[in-house]
C-alpha cells in the first residue's frame, strides 16, 4: 500500500479559498431577501460565488491530499511561464485603462479590453480574439446585472450595449 504525503501549503491555499467562500456566503446571508422590482434578491449572485468557491476549494483540499496540485511539474521541467513583473503590468494598465474609460467607452468595452490586458499579462498575443471572448464573456454579465438586479452600468455612448 502506498502512502500519499499531504502537502501543507497546498491545504492552506484550499482553506483559504474556502474562507473567501464561507465569508462571502455569511455576507450574502446579510442582505435582505426581499426582492423588491428585480427579478432575483441581492443574496442570490454572492451566494452562487460562494457555492462555486466552496467546490473549488474542496477539489483544492482533494488534490492536496492526493498527490498535491495537478499539472504544476518541477521548475527545472517547466519552461518559463508568462507573468512576473511585466504580465502585472499589463493587468495593472488594463485596471488604469478600465478605470479611465468605462464612462466613455461603456461597461462591456472597458471589461472586454481589460480582458484584452490581462491575457495580454498572461503571454496572449491574439488581439482579436481575447477582445472576441471579453465581449462574449462581459456580455452576459452586463445583462445580469442590468436585467437580473436593476444595477444601472455604463452603456456605449450611442446606447446599443
Amino acid at each position: 500500500m502506498t502512502t500519499t504525503r499531504v502537502n501543507a501549503l497546498q491545504l492552506g491555499v484550499a482553506a483559504f479559498v474556502m474562507a473567501i467562500a464561507v465569508i462571502l456566503a455569511v455576507g450574502a446571508s446579510r442582505f435582505p431577501v426581499d426582492k423588491g422590482y428585480t427579478i432575483l434578491g441581492p443574496h442570490v449572485y454572492p451566494m452562487a460565488v460562494a457555492a462555486f468557491l466552496a467546490v473549488v476549494a474542496l477539489g483544492l483540499a482533494w488534490q492536496a491530499v492526493s498527490g498535491g496540485f495537478r499539472g504544476l511539474g518541477s521548475d527545472s521541467a517547466q519552461p518559463r511561464t508568462p507573468g512576473g513583473a511585466a504580465g502585472a503590468a499589463w493587468v495593472s494598465a488594463g485596471l488604469v485603462a478600465v478605470a479611465a474609460l468605462i464612462n466613455h467607452i461603456g461597461f462591456v468595452l472597458a471589461a472586454a479590453l481589460l480582458f484584452v490586458f490581462a491575457a495580454r499579462g498572461f503571454g496572449s498575443k491574439r488581439l482579436t480574439r481575447d477582445m472576441a471572448v471579453g465581449v462574449a464573456l462581459t456580455l452576459p454579465v452586463f445583462w445580469i446585472f442590468t436585467q437580473g438586479l436593476g444595477v444601472s452600468l455604463p452603456s456605449l455612448v450611442n446606447g446599443w450595449i
